[in-house]
This record gives structure tokens, sequence and C-alpha cells, in this order.
């Protein structure tokens, strides 16, 4: 039997094949093989009425995220909260640099519009020019989140954001079935960690890896390499004098000068150089 593992808890794999769920294990030799299924796997394995199955075997995945450990992922969409809880836009930088470095296609979502639209149009022009899919929404308003439905049907989605960043919600808007939903902690503002494993949830034909949220992301990129990671700058990057220029103290590079000119966001170009400078220091230790 064939079939794609939509959820690993506790050791067991559940696979769904002709809308049907089966309960397995991997394989013990898969451990001398160093092969490790993963949520987003295409596999085959065996099971027998009231019995417990097992993996025999994983196909080739056309890609792998490695926070969360998801494979075979056609896009992965960021959630990136107006307020409560507050965004962070250099962990939401980092996020679309590892995207982009596992090859995976990626789409920007502002929001909780409602609580601040004003914020919330300065987020989207950011990520918008910096040349992304971006919507802006509101998850308790079902009108915002019909194009960003549309955009995810016949894709498997990665959900990424901070924990409350509504990710939850968002799932059950968009598969239009209830998937508990996390707060934030008045005491604190900041969200509770309310999904404690990995799974693929669906419905129809749109997949979505509801996942754990975050609060850092570790970049095993050499610093020379991440101006490749940055899609908006390479409308600029002929303008500059050298081939290898990395866009910080070169003379005559025409990213800083599409800074200078609002063309490229401030705030974008001042996480490369810290993310640059991070990388760097990493890279001579």
């Amino acid at each position: 039997m064939k079939g794609k593992i939509i959820k690993l808890t506790g050791g067991y794999y559940y696979i769904k094949c002709d809308d049907v769920i089966y309960e397995t294990r991997a394989r013990g030799n898969f451990r001398h093989q160093n092969i490790s299924p993963i949520v987003g796997d295409v596999v085959e394995f065996k099971y027998e009425d009231n019995n417990l199955g097992y993996i025999e075997k994983v196909y080739p995945r056309k890609n792998m995220l490695t926070r969360p450990r998801v494979s075979n992922v056609d896009v992965a969409v960021i959630i990136v909260p107006v307020k409560d809880p507050k965004y962070n836009l250099m962990l939401v930088d980092k996020t679309i640099i590892q995207a982009e470095y596992e090859g995976i296609d990626i789409a920007v979502v502002i929001n909780k519009m409602d609580l601040d639209e004003l914020e919330a149009k300065n987020l989207y022009d950011i990520y918008s020019n910096a040349g992304f899919k971006t919507f802006m929404i509101s998850a308790t308003n079902k009108e915002t989140l019909k194009e960003l439905k549309d955009f995810c049907k016949h894709k498997t989605v990665a959900l990424s954001g901070v924990s409350a960043a509504g990710k939850s919600s968002i799932t059950s808007a968009i598969l239009d079935k209830d998937v508990q939903i996390g707060d934030v902690s008045n005491k604190t503002r900041r969200g509770r960690h309310t999904t404690r494993h990995v799974e693929l949830l669906y419905s129809h034909d749109i997949y979505i890896f509801d996942t754990p949220g975050f609060s850092s992301i570790d970049l095993n990129i050499e610093s020379e390499d991440l101006k490749n990671y940055f899609r908006e700058f390479n409308n600029y990057r002929e303008k500059c004098k050298f081939k290898d220029c990395n866009h910080i103290n070169e003379p005559k590079c025409g990213v800083k000068e599409a800074v200078e000119n609002g063309d490229i966001s401030k705030n974008r170009y001042e996480n490369y150089l810290l993310i640059f400078e991070e990388l760097k220091n990493k890279g001579e230790y």
C-alpha cells in the first residue's frame, strides 16, 4: 500500500491512503540505513486488519524543511501578526532565508490587520515590494481569507510563525474544520505553545502542516552566500561595481543605492547586515 504520512507522535506514524488513516511503525532496519520517515513523506507500507502496520519504503523527497522537520512542501506560508504577539521581522526574514535555502516557494501573511490597519499595510508593502506573494488578513473575517484559501488549493502548505501568530485559527478557516487555537497570555503577552506534534491536516485538495511555534532559527549558510537569499537584491546587483559585492562596505553598490532611494526596504536591508555579521562571526569559530 502507498500513502502519505500525515502525523508523527510517540514513535507512531499515521498514514493517509485512499481517505483511510492507518497507524504504523517504521521497520527497525531503517535505523541501520540512516532512514528516518517524517511527516509529508510518501511511503509504502504493509497493513493487515486489526494489526499495526509497518513502513517498508520511503520515496525520495522533493524538499525538506528542517524546522519544522517536514517534507514535500509546495509553499511555506509565513504568518506575521501585527499585534498580540508583536511581530519580529528578524525572525520573519530568517524564516524566509531558510525556506529560500530549501528551495521552497514562499508567501507572507500579515495577520490581525484589524488591530492596526496602518501597520498592517506597512508590513504588506515591505514583503510585497520584496517580491513575495503577500496577503493582509484577519482570521476573524472570512472575506479576507478567501484569496489565501484559493492560493492554498492543490498545495501542501507549511505554516510558520511564532506561537499565537494565528496559525491554528487560519488553518481552521481554510480547511473549514476546527483546529486547536492558541491564545496569548495576558501576563507575558507571549503565545502559549498549543501544538505539540507535527501533523498534516487536510480538507479536499488542501494539506496544511500545523507546526509548533518557534522563537529562534539557526541558519547554516555562509555569510558570503547570504545575498543570494534576499531576492529583491537581484534587480540591482548588475549596477554594483564589483561582481562579488556583498552590498555592505563596497563603493558604487547598486543595492545600497536602491536602499537609499527607497526601492529596497531599509528594514530588510538592516536585517541583512545583522544576519551577515552573525553568520560571519559564526564562521570564525
